[in-house]
């Protein structure tokens, strides 16, 4: 099949999804939701992790960009920022609460990756990056109703509606667990193993605060 055909279908086929699953609604949208945030959650956190990991975690989007490209051009420092924000975005997207603020951030993200990989002539990759982020435009679509005061800020300011959380606990302990996760990502110039058991504490910290909060709200 000639690329140009294969490029289209990779740009196409995403906006057709957006389109239809908005369009219809019901749980074909719930689906597509659903689907978008575990698929491009998982892309990012595989991302991320490849980055801080010198390139052993294997990563679910190439082409790869090791080590040595990276010294060569002087972007050890900016991988690193980069794998640590997508790891953050990862996790964002992944939590029903947060998922709105990870598809926002998610946006510079597929930008600045569309315009790197652009900038250095990678064959497929920015028609691939555009694809998924048609599928991040989606998701912000899905929720404008909750994005449109920052466009279209109400004329009359009303009362800041009350926070329904789980308590101080639950709140300390995921942002906590939170915290280790991105901190224990930074661990790999010492060993990755620290760097592995690190993070899966934090992973069962924010684990054990969903849970905590889950309970707490079925009472």
């Amino acid at each position: 099949m000639p690329p140009v055909i294969v490029y289209g279908l990779i740009l196409l086929l995403p906006l057709l999804a957006t389109i239809l699953a908005l369009r219809l609604g019901g749980w074909r949208r719930r689906a597509y939701v659903l689907g978008c945030r575990l698929l491009l959650g998982a892309f990012m956190l595989g991302g991320g992790l490849y980055k801080l990991s010198d390139n052993h975690l294997p990563g679910l989007m190439g082409p790869p960009m090791d080590h040595a490209f990276l010294t060569e051009n002087g972007l050890v420092l900016y991988a690193q920022f980069i794998g640590v924000a997508q790891l953050l975005i990862g996790f964002l997207l992944l939590t029903g609460r947060f998922a709105l603020l990870g598809a926002v951030l998610l946006v510079p993200m597929w930008l600045n990756i569309i315009f790197l990989t652009w900038s250095l002539n990678w064959t497929g990759t920015p028609f691939f990056t555009t694809g998924f982020l048609i599928l991040t435009l989606g998701l912000l679509l899905h929720d404008f109703q909750r994005l449109k005061f920052v466009l279209y800020p109400p004329r009359q300011t009303a009362p800041l509606p009350v926070w329904h959380t789980a308590g101080p606990g639950p709140e300390a302990l995921w942002w906590l667990g939170l915290g280790v996760v991105l901190t224990g990502s930074l661990l790999y110039a010492w060993s990755l193993t620290m760097m592995l058991s690190i993070m899966a504490l934090g992973t069962a910290l924010v684990l054990g605060a969903s849970i905590w909060s889950w309970q707490r709200t079925i009472k």
